[in-house]
């Protein structure tokens, strides 16, 4: 048989066989791509206005026919955590849900959505836990969020909100990643501990708390101590609005004025000078200029083009990779125009999204209760759709949410029929609720406290009033006035003694 007979009757085969393989490997990345994802609750949408206020990203809008479509796309993208579709016109949304290591995706209930969430995630964040009644729980153990800076400063890590029903006796951390110089040492306040001697690179600090039994938890926190080439990303770069037309408040480092000022975000494809708060934005910057560092940003080389792009980098199509805070900018960076192309269907996909009409006056009820980093004592309620009922719990005085009220009577009047059904995920509740009979040992101890004072208001006049109205000639008793004032002192120490105790 000559050579060209061999070609035709062996090459079809061949190309047969690599069409076969290529089949075969897709059906089995898709597969694989399907069991890292959880069904979520049907009829939900992402509030998507409030998560991205809190740190959401939107990533991408593919267009696609069917639901593992939008989960296979999602895959796809390195940082996606939830895909959810609206079922109607197929239209697919990516998000990552996580900042700084919290959950801050928010989801209202509404008909014809339905959303698949990374399973992991959903686990760590989402899923409840079946546990008896009346059991002991074991603690929920909850860090300081990630930080970013830069090298030589300190920083201050707690684990004050940190819960469990009967009580945390032990904070303890410990370097889990990072170079051995690092120091830290632990304050005056149990949970707390302050990080110095940091260098550029990434640490991780592990919290494990520890209840009256035994049980344990523990969570991690990142410190990235920024290198020259990192601050330029994160502090030296212009800020970006990007292709998206809403409005949130975010902040960014001006190296020309060498402080962090407020800005407009647009909602989507932002690049790394970008903060929710001026705190982060002043941590992970202050003190730098243009002259601090070098530039050299852009497309990679042409040596370095035809290799894998990492996380933080966009993929032209000419398989040149592009810094990712460069897509969407305005200007075309890659030699196909690949960085710009889809800038306006990304814009008009995260329009849709915030013009959907979402019944938002109860969402604020199926919020889990915040008591927030910060360390005062404010006696508020929060209602609980899974008793239907308003309960007490201990504010911090800051970073909470809209769960939070003066009263009970205000709390039950605005949250009025919200139940179970409107909850979309109760893992949340139960990472915050685990320590609820904690608020109500502070809020008995706060009503005590307050009683006291009014019987010992009520006491005083009393005194001073028969005082009045005695003859002046006559003296008063010695001992009156010391046991006033020793039913004072031990007054003090009852309230100092019973909201200062583990709470219970």
């Amino acid at each position: 048989m000559s050579a060209i007979n061999w070609v035709g009757v062996f090459l079809p085969l061949l190309v047969a066989s690599l069409l076969s393989l290529t089949g075969t490997q897709a059906q089995n990345f898709e597969e694989e791509c399907l069991d890292k994802f959880t069904l979520g609750k049907p009829d939900f949408i992402l509030d998507t206005d409030d998560s991205v206020k809190d740190g959401a990203t939107f990533l991408a809008s593919p267009n696609v026919s069917r639901w593992k479509e939008c989960v296979r796309a999602c895959c796809m993208q390195p940082k996606c955590n939830l895909a959810f579709m609206e079922e109607a016109d197929f239209h697919c949304f990516l998000f990552d849900c996580l900042h700084k290591q919290s959950y801050v995706c928010r989801f209202i209930k509404k008909t014809g959505y339905v959303n698949y969430i990374l399973s992991s995630v959903s686990k760590e964040y989402l899923e409840g836990h079946n546990f008896k009644p009346d059991s002991d729980k074991p603690p929920s153990a909850l860090a300081s969020l990630n930080r970013v800076v830069q090298p030589q400063e300190t920083v201050t890590l707690g684990g004050i909100e940190s819960k469990d029903d009967h009580g945390i006796v032990n904070y303890k951390w410990d370097l889990v990643e990072g170079s051995p110089t690092v120091q830290w040492q632990k304050t005056d306040l149990d949970d707390q501990v302050v990080v110095s001697n940091l260098n550029e690179g990434t640490y991780v600090f592990r919290l494990t708390v520890t209840d009256t039994v035994g049980q344990t938890d523990s969570a991690n926190v990142t410190i990235l101590v920024l290198t020259k080439d990192q601050s330029e990303d994160y502090c030296l770069v212009p800020h970006k609005i990007g292709p998206c037309r809403g409005s949130f408040p975010r902040w960014y480092y001006n190296s020309g004025l060498g402080k962090c000022e407020k800005f407009l975000f647009g909602g989507c494809k932002p690049n790394q000078n970008n903060y929710l708060t001026e705190e982060d934005c002043t941590g992970a910057c202050q003190g730098l200029n243009a002259a601090s560092t070098h530039s050299g940003r852009g497309v990679f080389p042409p040596n370095k083009c035809n290799t894998e792009c990492s996380s933080s980098q966009f993929k032209c199509g000419d398989d040149c990779c592009l810094d990712i805070g460069l897509e969407c900018d305005g200007q075309t960076q890659c030699s196909d125009g690949s960085d710009e192309a889809s800038c306006t269907n990304i814009k008009n996909k995260f329009g849709h999204l915030l013009d959907i009409d979402i019944p938002k006056e109860k969402v604020r009820c199926t919020e889990p209760p915040l008591t927030g980093p910060c360390r005062a004592s404010h006696l508020r309620w929060y209602y609980d759709p899974y008793s239907t009922q308003c309960q007490r719990f201990t504010f911090g005085g800051c970073t909470g949410n809209n769960n939070n009220f003066k009263s009970d009577e205000e709390c039950s009047a605005a949250c009025s029929g919200v139940t179970q059904a409107d909850v979309f995920a109760r893992g949340q509740f139960e990472r915050q609720d685990s320590g609820d009979s904690n608020s109500g040992a502070i809020a008995v101890a706060v009503l005590l406290g307050v009683s006291i004072a009014i019987v010992i208001a009520v006491m005083g006049y009393c005194y001073l009033k028969n005082r009045k109205a005695r003859p002046r000639r006559q003296p008063v008793a010695v001992n009156d006035g010391s046991s006033t004032l020793s039913t004072a002192e031990d007054t003090h120490r009852l309230v100092y003694n019973s909201t200062t105790k583990p709470l219970h």
